[in-house]
């Protein structure tokens, strides 16, 4: 089989054909490799603050189980040597108002003191993280995600709004995977993460595929087989091509305007969504949403 690919000359062809391919594969490999050499080259990151606790889920609300507070505990210590940054949940059954504007308010500052009180802050006190605090009163449901440090300045408003789109997935359903969604949608851009919508195996399969019907093909159709040349269907030899023209016969131009969307509050690509002083006079971002 394979010298009767060899003899056929479609081996051949298809390294002539498909040179680009693999040159725009090395490099994919090469700067896959780099990716994994650089982030194991920056390794755990050392915390600089020891007054803050060690607990980093407070389910007052009581709607997690023993194994599901634990296994986001080990999941949020992950995600924490990753980045750098604190990651805490808090649930709360608190009565705080029938407005939604009115929970908000009340939700943010109750998040921000508890982050504030606490001296969270991988970095130092209120430093480095991000508190997401969740109500479960009947029909006062709200999220608040509290940022402060690095991830106030790096979160837009629209990245606040990502993460709170993560959570509102899952949380009437299953508030683990709302929560856990919530810690890898902030490590996940607090590492500067990417999502281009394709993966490595997908970009290697994809010359192999190539050449795997490209070969097929040569063996069902040898190359050198002659064709029939167009003119030998066409009087005295020769193909008449007769040309065809459009005629403009008037022309519209219809101008219209298109707005631009409302901005949730300030967000786009720069950090600083939400931006805002704690009673503790803390530098704070965040967003919140009611369900």
């Amino acid at each position: 089989m394979v010298e009767k690919v060899w003899k056929s000359g479609a081996f051949k062809q298809y390294l002539k054909y498909f040179r680009f391919w693999f040159l725009a594969l090395g490099i994919v490999l090469i700067l896959f490799l780099g990716v994994l050499i650089a982030k194991n080259a920056q390794g755990e990151k050392v915390r600089g603050n020891t007054s803050a606790p060690s607990e980093r889920v407070y389910d007052y609300a009581d709607v997690l189980n023993e194994e599901e507070e634990n296994s986001l505990r080990k999941l949020i210590a992950q995600k924490e040597a990753e980045i750098g940054c604190d990651i805490v949940l808090v649930t709360t059954k608190e009565e705080i108002g029938e407005r939604p504007s009115t929970r908000e308010s009340v939700l943010r500052d109750m998040a921000d003191d508890f982050y504030d009180q606490n001296n969270f802050g991988f970095d130092m006190v209120h430093g480095d993280g991000v508190l997401l605090m969740d109500n479960w009163y009947e029909n006062q449901m709200s999220t608040w995600l509290s940022t402060c440090g690095a991830v106030y300045q790096k979160f837009s408003n629209q990245d606040i709004d990502e993460v709170l789109d993560a959570v509102y997935n899952y949380i009437e359903e299953d508030p683990y995977l709302a929560y856990r969604a919530y810690v890898e949608v902030v490590s996940y851009k607090m590492s500067g993460g990417r999502n281009y919508g394709f993966s490595v195996i997908f970009v290697l399969a994809i010359p192999i595929i190539a050449m795997l019907a490209f070969v097929f093909l040569k063996l069902q159709n040898p190359i050198g087989q002659e064709t029939v040349p167009m003119a030998a269907y066409v009087a005295g030899g020769r193909p008449v091509m007769r040309m065809q023209a459009d005629e403009l016969k008037n022309k519209f131009v219809t101008r219209r305007k298109i707005p631009r969307p409302e901005s949730g509050g300030g967000g786009g690509s720069h950090g600083g969504g939400g931006g805002h002083t704690s009673s503790s006079g803390v530098s704070h971002g965040g967003g919140g949403r009611s369900r």
